[in-house]
């Protein structure tokens, strides 16, 4: 039973890890085109204010990562913080795509 939970727990918080850097990511991509582009530089503003809560949400996800390693309380701790970490970085990520993205032409 134990080791069924950690592989879950694992799963989790390894797409949670992967949701918070690819959302860190795609911030840095905007950031990076917007600044080239002119007239932009608003949306390059706006994506390096949301960087730090991307690079929060990745640590939090590595943390939860680690504590993954532990008995089944740490397992079913990790999986709680692994699932909220994966929530709301999936969630900023669609509000930063619906915010920073071009319009369609």
């Amino acid at each position: 039973m134990g080791s069924v939970i950690d592989l879950i727990a694992t799963i989790v918080t390894v797409l949670s890890l992967l949701a918070a850097v690819g959302y860190g990511g795609y911030l840095l991509m905007i950031s990076s085109v917007a600044s080239k582009r002119p007239g932009a530089s608003h949306l390059a503003i706006d994506a390096r204010k949301r960087l730090p809560a991307a690079g929060g949400l990745a640590l939090g996800a590595l943390v939860a990562l680690l504590l993954t390693g532990g008995g089944i309380p740490l397992d079913v701790i990790g999986l709680l913080v692994g699932g909220g970490v994966g929530l709301v970085a999936t969630n900023q990520l669609q509000s930063a795509r619906k915010r920073l993205a071009a319009p369609p032409h």
